[in-house]
């Protein structure tokens, strides 16, 4: 299985202040930490910038809103990563948003083993979907998300919902617990000093 690996980063991050993906945790930027759990599991390796410049490592692929769906919330990265994984040649993406930090490499493998059957794999939590941690088949997907775009339709989880998908609930993903440690995403200051 040829897989592009795509972290999510291009967000304005308003509520922690802009640059998320450049904060540090425990030494280490989201941004890098997201890179070191997707690289294993990889052939080749992107971030969604949105309409920012990141500092990248050399092997990463910046993946900057593409026209005319730009600054359209997650969508518009999922639309260029996809586009970016197809001139790859990857029949698949693994998709890691920069700001869930113990989103675990075994989890990620767990969503692309899941994926045979699908379109889209992605999680749950105590009822809460976590659409961006997912596992999507390249080319329906990449159909499925332009038509949403455009259209002017930009939720996610619809969009996954109603796509081949396969959704894994608290009870599958037991291995991963504490589930609330593992989908902690970092959205403020205080949610950054709890991580440390």
């Amino acid at each position: 299985m040829n897989v592009f690996g795509l972290v999510l980063a291009g967000g304005l991050a308003s509520r922690l202040g802009g640059d998320k993906a450049m904060r540090l945790v425990n030494g280490q930027t989201l941004l890098a930490h997201a890179l070191a759990i997707l690289s294993p599991l990889c052939e080749a390796l992107g971030v969604s910038t949105g309409t920012r410049t990141l500092p990248l490592p050399p092997a990463v692929q910046a993946v900057p809103d593409l026209e005319p769906f730009v600054m359209q919330g997650p969508l518009s990265g999922l639309y260029a990563g996809l586009k970016a994984s197809r001139a790859a040649d990857a029949e698949t993406m693994l998709v890691l948003a920069c700001d869930l930090p113990n989103v675990s490499m075994p989890l990620l493998q767990r969503l692309l083993r899941e994926l045979v059957g699908y379109d889209v794999v992605f999680c749950e939590h105590a009822g809460l979907p976590e659409p961006l941690v997912c596992a999507l088949r390249v080319q329906p997907m990449l159909k499925a998300v332009e038509s949403s775009l455009a259209a002017g339709s930009l939720r996610v989880v619809p969009l996954w919902k109603n796509s081949r998908c396969r959704l894994l609930h608290d009870f599958d993903l037991a291995e991963f617990a504490p589930l609330e440690k593992t989908f902690a995403n970092i959205n403020t200051p205080e949610d950054l000093a709890r991580e440390q």
